[in-house]
């Protein structure tokens, strides 16, 4: 057997595996055994190209310079030029809309639903009243939010607390900060949230850190009886909103938080438990 046809005959067949998975690679066919079959072929080529470079270095330097005057002939030049412009194409990713070009072979596939999480807040636990539990589920556009969320009676008097933070997060003027998700931290003040400041006969804080920044449920107690109402005030930016759900401790259940638009907060319900 000759060596030199095992290793050209070798590379072919590489080069077919490589080019059939590529082609799957390219409209996004990304089954894992394509992966796997496209990588053992990968390195194969590449050893079996080493071994066919050094049976065939006298011709591929005869193709890359001229032997009496020892210059770069044309086609190497050429060869070397397309090599160095599509190199450069694709680490700065110039060529990526011809890479990503193939997804329009692609078949769609079903998103997949997202998993919500929720942080969770307890308040009032030494109260020996009414055990709730406050859902709030916020928009992806509210960034930031300061929430303040109380008990009123019947008749819409004030009765206690549930949520009010002790700090506001506020967005750093450094974008690096920002993205690595380090907020500057102000003391809260009654006044960013009027309508609760107006009617709160008790303005401590409940929670030590500021409002978060994501979903959570509060887990709390009411000295409430009866019916009567959760209110909630949310301000992102310059917007601020106010929910407010029916409770009755009589027939239980849950209720939702409602505003007028809702644009805020996507979800707010209250449970009894």
């Amino acid at each position: 057997m000759k060596r030199k046809n095992i290793i050209s005959l070798s590379i072919a067949f590489a080069f077919l595996s490589l080019s059939i998975t590529g082609i799957l690679l390219y409209i996004k066919q990304k089954a894992h055994a394509v992966e796997i079959t496209h990588t053992i072929f990968g390195l194969i080529f590449v050893g079996f190209a080493i071994f066919h470079i050094l049976n065939n270095w006298s011709s591929i330097t005869g193709y890359s310079k001229e032997k009496k005057s020892g210059k770069f002939q044309k086609e190497f030049v050429v060869a070397a030029s397309i090599f160095g412009l599509v190199l450069i194409g694709t680490v700065t990713e110039v060529l990526e809309p011809v890479a990503e070009a193939g997804r329009i072979f692609a078949g769609k596939r079903p998103k997949k639903p997202e998993k919500l999480s929720f942080e969770e807040v307890k308040t009032n636990q030494d109260l020996k009243g009414t055990s709730l539990r406050v859902l709030v589920e916020k928009n992806k556009e509210t960034e930031l939010p300061i929430v303040a969320i109380w008990v009123e009676d019947a008749d819409h008097k004030f009765v206690e607390n549930i949520f009010v933070p002790a700090k506001v997060a506020m967005m750093p003027e450094d974008e690096e900060e920002a993205r690595e998700g380090h907020f500057d931290m102000v003391d809260f003040k009654p006044e960013s949230l009027p309508i609760w400041q107006a009617k709160a006969s008790v303005k401590n804080s409940l929670y030590e850190k500021e409002t978060p920044h994501e979903n959570f449920v509060i887990n709390t107690k009411t000295l409430a009886k009866n019916s009567f109402y959760v209110m909630l005030e949310v301000k992102a930016k310059d917007k601020s909103e106010v929910y407010e759900a029916k409770i009755d401790t009589v027939t239980g259940g849950v209720a939702k938080l409602k505003s007028k638009s809702n644009s805020l907060v996507m979800s707010g319900l209250v449970e009894i438990l």
